[in-house]
């Protein structure tokens, strides 16, 4: 609800006034960030706080503010003030985000989401992520592996060093999910 009446009001003449549209701001971000923190709630509609499943809400946040990041950089990536410097600036970061969007998707459909995310700013991990195996279940995996490739990715997702890291960091963020 928070969401939806801080983004109807701003769509409003009340919504012009520029206090009223900072109030506005703020009450969505906290509708946002109870979505994101409910998330796993909303997907699955029964109480998975606290399982495996329940890592979804996590996953959400932490993609959540990746996103936002990499807004704030691409938004005004040199903030220079010189016209003819800015616009050669802009062409610039359009044309490296751009080219980072190519390897970006190529990682979104080898069913990298964090990756391909960073990669959209970050040129290595769209290098990296495209140079590494897909996770079993992706697109990428289903299109273009055979047994032998899809048994090295399946093993690479359960055991490789990736997962390890990404499940010891979604336990630090997140906690352990229960047993039960």
């Amino acid at each position: 609800m928070l969401v939806l009446v801080a983004g109807l009001i701003v769509f409003t003449r009340v919504g012009t006034d520029a206090t009223v549209r900072n109030l506005c701001a703020i009450v969505f971000g906290v509708g946002a960030a109870f979505i994101l923190d409910e998330f796993a709630l909303v997907f699955y509609l029964r109480d998975v706080y606290w399982s495996s499943e329940g890592r979804d809400s996590v996953d959400a946040a932490v993609l959540a503010v990746l996103i936002c990041c990499l807004l704030l950089v691409v938004s005004e990536p040199f903030g220079l003030s010189d016209p003819l410097t800015a616009h050669l600036g802009r062409v610039v970061a359009v044309a490296v985000v751009v080219n980072n969007a190519v390897f970006a998707a190529i990682v979104f459909l080898k069913g990298k989401p964090f990756t391909g995310v960073a990669a959209v700013a970050l040129p290595p991990f769209g290098w990296i992520g495209t140079a590494r195996l897909a996770k079993p279940g992706s697109p990428w995996a289903r299109w273009f592996y055979g047994p032998e490739k899809l048994g090295r990715a399946q093993d690479r997702a359960r055991d490789g060093y990736a997962a390890r890291f990404q499940r010891w960091l979604v336990d630090l963020v997140g906690g352990k999910p229960s047993t039960q």
